[in-house]
């Protein structure tokens, strides 16, 4: 077994490289943002980044305005029917709103990279599965001009289910 390491950010740059995960940095955080998760339609951006001893793995994508009241409905059901993943939506006055997805890891005792290889894996499957569950269901806003399969009608005021 791998021994328990508190992992600073470059441990995690290593340990994504050996997962063969690629990842970029941006100048304006220090997360390691994830390129392959924002081939999920509707995902704008997915990063890694560790906060108070605690990886946080999170996927952004930008909530359809018109599908806001339903999605925030929706919030007990996706929390409660995921067990690691935790979303929520973020809205400023001047974006579209954000519809957050993160899972976390509390390192502080340390963690194996066996470990968190494991909690890459499980991340990147339940998040990905709670994205693609609010595009199909229209939740998600795609782009201009880009319209969506499960498409939200806001005449029937129902989404369907967000996660089976």
């Amino acid at each position: 077994m791998d021994p328990l390491i508190v992992p600073d950010l470059d441990v995690l740059r290593h340990w994504l490289d050996q997962l063969g995960i690629t990842f970029f940095e941006c100048d304006s955080c220090q997360a390691l943002h994830l390129p392959h998760m924002q081939n999920f339609d509707g995902v704008f951006d997915a990063k890694v980044d560790l906060i108070d001893n605690t990886i946080l793995f999170t996927a952004l994508a930008e909530a359809r305005p018109t599908a806001l009241i339903a999605l925030v409905g929706d919030l007990s059901q996706i929390n409660a029917s995921t067990l690691g993943v935790k979303a929520f939506v973020d809205i400023q006055d001047d974006n579209l709103p954000k519809f957050i997805a993160c899972m976390s890891l509390n390192v502080s005792v340390g963690v194996s990279q066996e470990q968190f290889a494991a909690f890459m894996q499980q991340g990147e499957e339940q998040i990905s599965m709670v994205m693609m569950e609010a595009r199909a269901n229209g939740m998600l806003f795609l782009g201009e001009g880009e319209e969506g399969e499960g498409e939200f009608s806001a005449e029937s005021g129902v989404s369907g289910p967000v996660i089976h």
